[in-house]
């Protein structure tokens, strides 16, 4: 799986490509540590060119999400690829994570939460 990260002025949008599964969760982790590391703030992962995901990918995203929130920011999901969408929904991640159809409607929900 390749990680493209980058720093925009409301949210890092972490652009995720290929299969997200058992055998790229310690690159995952390492990288996002990394990041994690410079300071909180809020992430985006953008799953368009997410292609699978299998149970410890959605683990790593719990993971993800539960360290961000560590560190008082908040992630959103956007653009999920059809198949991460129906991993997502058959286990019921979908309610746990807040999923947009675009990476500006995310970086959108992010700013309305800020000010309130």
């Amino acid at each position: 799986m390749k990680m493209h990260f980058e720093e925009h002025r409301s949210a890092i949008v972490l652009r995720l490509e290929g299969e997200c599964t058992h055998e790229d969760v310690d690159g995952f982790r390492r990288r996002c540590q990394e990041w994690l590391a410079r300071g909180g703030g809020s992430y985006i992962i953008d799953g368009e060119a997410m292609g699978r995901i299998d149970s410890a990918g959605l683990e790593a995203l719990l993971w993800f999400a539960e360290e961000i929130r560590r560190a008082s920011g908040r992630l959103r999901l956007a653009r999920l690829s059809e198949l991460v969408s129906k991993a997502m929904i058959v286990t019921r991640l979908d309610r746990r994570f807040e999923i947009h159809d675009s990476i500006e409607e995310a970086a959108r929900s992010l700013s309305r939460s800020e000010a309130a």
